[in-house]
């Protein structure tokens, strides 16, 4: 107990000049340790298991070749192979440009929601990088999303 208590003290000791960098001190006080006080001992507390659920370590998703058909207002602008990149929840983006930009360059994007529709978009002009002309709301109907006005499908 006496090797623990001037350990402690001698610490303390040591310590007290950095004590005094942290503002100003008035002349004459001097840092003591009481070396006769008991140390007593806390526990450490008991980590609390957490509950949010740990993703596993996957790797990330990636674009594959599917079998693609992509019809606006009548009509096709993509039917055979591309590259789709899957979104989560079965929301993707059809026809990628991950390889470079493909000869047929319209693609869509297909983003789920909650109740069970999507929200699609594409790229009206086949130069635009980014699909930002609306499509509307899309059901799922045979393996495809489709509307009035679109049909996106991905096999």
């Amino acid at each position: 107990m006496l090797l623990k208590t001037c350990s402690i003290a001698a610490t303390l000791l040591l310590l007290a000049p950095l004590a005094a960098c942290n503002g100003p001190q008035p002349a004459g006080n001097v840092a003591t340790a009481n070396v006769d006080s008991p140390v007593v001992a806390t526990p450490s507390p008991t980590p609390t298991p957490s509950t949010t659920p740990v993703a596993k370590d996957e790797a990330s998703p990636h674009s594959a070749a599917r079998q693609c058909r992509f019809e606006v207002d009548g009509k096709t602008l993509l039917d055979g192979r591309c590259q789709v990149y899957p979104m989560g929840d079965g929301g993707y983006t059809l026809n990628t440009w991950s390889a470079g930009k493909p000869t047929q360059s319209h693609f869509a994007v297909v983003t789920t929601r909650a109740d069970g529709k999507a929200d699609a978009t594409w790229n009206a002009d086949p130069d635009d990088d980014k699909a930002m002309d609306p499509l509307g709301t899309v059901t799922l109907q045979d393996g495809c999303w489709v509307n009035d006005r679109a049909r996106i499908c991905a096999r």
